[in-house]
């Protein structure tokens, strides 16, 4: 978290986007400053709809902004009003380079993923040739199947999948949670201890028991 927190605002801002609501990058790429305020402030949940999601199935998927989202947007959000007027409609996630007209751009998706990428880097988690902008969507889903008791039909209704099996493919156990299984299942009892004897109505002090 505290790698997150020390990326210059755009990238904190993104990087948390997808950590905090498990949208695809593709997805949180197409947030607008009018996506996420409403009359001047940060919207208590953000919103996408079908059109702007994968299949452009579904319903609409609504997600909360949680403190930490809400933070880092704030503080984005004074960055960008100290250098260009905000509308609506201007992309969120801004690329530092302009259109052929010389307006403002969205980040493209490649950049999103280096960016991604070197949060990964800085945080020294190892790459194993899987980490990339699906990953915090994953970890989203991960959160959620802990906190609501490892219900699968939660984390499914708030991925917004159609299909249980798409689900399963984001809750693959690592290999730790694997190896700790396997090692629970030894029976092996430890050295008993040593018990009183009571032999023959005898106690071990040798006073007969009444």
């Amino acid at each position: 978290m505290q790698v997150v927190r020390s990326l210059e605002p755009r990238d904190r801002a993104l990087v948390t986007a997808q950590w905090m609501t498990g949208f695809r990058i593709s997805e949180v790429l197409q947030w607008t400053v009018g996506t996420i305020v409403k009359n001047g402030v940060v919207v208590s949940k953000v919103g996408l709809p079908p059109r702007k999601m994968k299949g452009g199935y579904g319903r609409t998927r609504w997600v909360p902004v949680l403190p930490e989202l809400r933070r880092a947007l704030e503080s984005y959000l004074g960055w960008l009003r100290r250098r260009l007027e905000l509308a609506p409609d201007l992309p969120l996630f801004l690329s530092r380079e302009c259109d052929s007209a010389g307006d403002a751009r969205a980040l493209s998706r490649f950049m999103a993923r280096h960016i991604i990428k070197g949060a990964f880097e800085k945080a020294a988690i190892e790459d194993d040739g899987r980490l990339g902008t699906h990953t915090l969507r994953k970890t989203w889903a991960r959160k959620v199947y802990e906190a609501s008791g490892h219900d699968i039909l939660v984390v499914s209704a708030g991925l917004n999948h159609s299909s249980i099996a798409i689900t399963q493919r984001y809750l693959e156990p690592d290999e730790d949670e694997v190896l700790a299984a396997m090692m629970s299942c030894d029976f092996t009892r430890g050295p008993r201890k040593p018990r009183l004897a009571v032999i023959a109505g005898v106690s071990s002090a040798g006073l007969k028991v009444a």
